[in-house]
């Protein structure tokens, strides 16, 4: 049974794991470019061969094929209508670039850098912690798929400057057709082809524990990111956006109660619903800085959003979690 000490403590202390990239790069130990190569290691290094091996904790069966299905759907209904939301909202303002970051800051949450390692945190039990996780592996799929789609529609107003090229290079995309194969064609864990004992059992006992070795990393170096990009905030600029605050708004109350009125209700497994609602309910995308820059946009005040949010989200978390288990009555 989770309670809303555990999700509290969870977030709490996931955060404190920022701190030292905090100091780093506040006593200039670590430069500011740090937080980009690093999100590049976990983007495009280590978060592939995380969603590889959370394919392979799990046995196939049709019952998580199904929910795999139902996972992915929600994803893609719970962004889309808030894409249509922040579009009413901001329609008066649809032509100014700090409110098409608002946008982009609205509907994406940070379910890479935070929400994986947040679900790793809170469950504990590795049976369910490795299913958890190829879920979150589907999310990461869906939110990739609509970065470079609709994100970047949001980003720029223009239809042209989306690549599909961008979505099915992206090496997440890879990882996840890969492991896909992988899952339903051998439907069950690698290790399992060979008897134990024998070479081929050694060689793929040794490969799979490498590469959970960089699997464990995605957690601390996440948290790194997000310290060192916290030292480069002014806190001044961090209280005083009256935009910044309305971006976590609509990103941690917003988006996040539209996706449990949209999971809470349906029959469904709570575990499900909760790890939609987790991923979903997370901080500003902390790829939401890279994006703004990348299109020309205002990158310090993408930044001050994702750390605003992610401030606000110890909090937010807890009392959104206690809403579900206590009010509506999803109990895990």
């Amino acid at each position: 049974m989770i309670s809303f000490f555990d999700v509290f403590i969870t977030v709490l202390f996931l955060l404190l794991l920022t701190v030292p990239g905090f100091i780093l790069a506040k006593t200039k130990m670590l430069p500011q470019s740090a937080s980009e190569v690093l999100s590049v290691i976990v983007l495009y290094g280590c978060q592939p061969i995380l969603v590889f091996t959370s394919f392979q904790g799990c046995s196939f069966n049709t019952e998580i094929a199904i929910n795999m299905l139902i996972v992915a759907g929600l994803a893609l209904l719970a962004h889309l209508l808030m894409f249509a939301v922040g579009k009413l909202v901001f329609i008066k303002w649809e032509k100014d670039d700090k409110v098409k970051t608002v946008k982009y800051l609205s509907a994406f949450s940070n379910c890479a850098f935070m929400g994986l390692p947040f679900l790793q945190s809170l469950f504990t039990d590795p049976a369910l912690q490795s299913e958890l996780i190829l879920y979150c592996a589907v999310v990461l799929t869906v939110f990739n798929v609509l970065t470079w789609t609709f994100g970047v529609y949001i980003m720029t107003g223009d239809k042209n400057q989306v690549s599909l090229k961008k979505v099915l290079l992206n090496p997440v995309i890879i990882a996840v057709a890969i492991s896909l194969v992988v899952f339903f064609v051998v439907q069950k864990p690698l290790v399992e082809l060979a008897s134990e004992g024998t070479a081929a059992y050694t060689v793929l006992n040794k490969l799979m524990g490498s590469l959970n070795y960089i699997s464990n990393i995605v957690t601390p170096l996440s948290m790194f990111v997000i310290g060192i990009r916290l030292s480069n905030i002014s806190v001044n600029h961090l209280l005083t956006d009256k935009w910044a605050y309305i971006a976590t708004g609509m990103k941690l109350l917003v988006m996040s109660f539209l996706t449990i009125f949209l999971v809470a209700f349906l029959p469904i497994a709570a575990t499900i619903k909760y790890t939609i609602f987790f991923l979903l309910a997370m901080p500003s995308a902390a790829s939401g800085a890279m994006m703004a820059v990348k299109f020309g946009k205002d990158g310090d005040f993408a930044s001050v959003c994702v750390v605003l949010s992610t401030i606000c989200s110890i909090i937010t978390l807890p009392l959104l979690y206690l809403f579900m288990n206590s009010v509506l009555g999803i109990t895990l």
